[in-house]
């Protein structure tokens, strides 16, 4: 039964994201009917079909007609638009990471950031401000926007455990990407979270994701120059 303070087909898609995200429900497996959520939650059956609806076009589940809904599978490009974790890249370096949440909440987006994620002055998001730490040292500043139909479940995560892009890819990998490189002095709280001066140069990547048709979220990488650089591998052909 559902009875948290929200519209029932919202509590609908974070029951379903929730079982994605927990392994209940993995990449390729059917998921109930809609008379059966219905039944299992006790809304009705347009209440479910309402949030089934709404996974899909955010590209969490594929309906197929005539056969039932499915958890969606990571396509076969998704190589191409994998993004870059951070806190893996730490892991892999053999460092100790560690994760500091300064803000989880709700608020409504200013005009900049409505702007970027294709949605009205003031409408509600999700925002998130972490720093990522490689043995003690601030690496990185994520100030990220997440759009709440894509992630309902956002703010319920404990992000100090997992990194936002872990949690976020476990719902839908993105099927495009827009980034913007920067190279700025850091405002004086980003320079208070990273541990800065503010004559001290970062590297700014600011990036916004689609699935589909939606924006879900826009985010502002802030990175200390003297502690992080950025490198690339590409393999040439050398036919051409």
């Amino acid at each position: 039964m559902l009875s948290q303070p929200h519209p029932l087909y919202e509590q609908v898609k974070l029951h379903v994201l929730e079982r994605i995200a927990d392994g209940t429900y993995r990449p390729g497996s059917k998921i109930p009917s809609e008379n059966q959520l219905a039944a299992e939650l006790g809304v009705s059956r347009l209440t479910a079909h309402r949030a089934l609806r709404e996974l899909t076009v955010s590209g969490a589940l594929q309906r197929i007609n005539g056969v039932g809904t499915f958890v969606a599978q990571p396509k076969a490009s998704s190589t191409f638009v994998l993004l870059h974790n951070i806190a893996d890249d730490i892991r892999n370096r053999g460092q100790v990471l560690s994760i500091q949440v300064h803000t989880l909440e709700r608020k409504n987006a200013t005009p900049e950031v409505a702007e970027r994620m294709g949605i009205r002055s003031r409408e509600p998001v999700f925002r998130s401000l972490i720093v990522y730490s490689a043995n003690g040292s601030p690496l990185q500043l994520e100030d990220r926007y997440v759009s709440p139909k894509f992630a309902p479940a956002y703010l319920s995560q404990d992000f100090a455990k997992q990194s936002t892009t872990d949690y976020l890819q476990r719902i839908a990998l993105p099927t495009r990407m827009e980034h913007e490189i920067q190279a700025v002095l850091p405002t004086a709280a980003e320079a208070g979270f990273l541990d800065l001066r503010e004559s001290d140069p970062c590297l700014v990547v600011s990036r916004k994701t689609w699935v589909g048709p939606m924006v879900t979220t826009f985010t502002r990488f802030v990175h200390p120059g003297m502690r992080h650089s950025f490198v690339t591998q590409e393999t040439i052909d050398e036919r051409h």
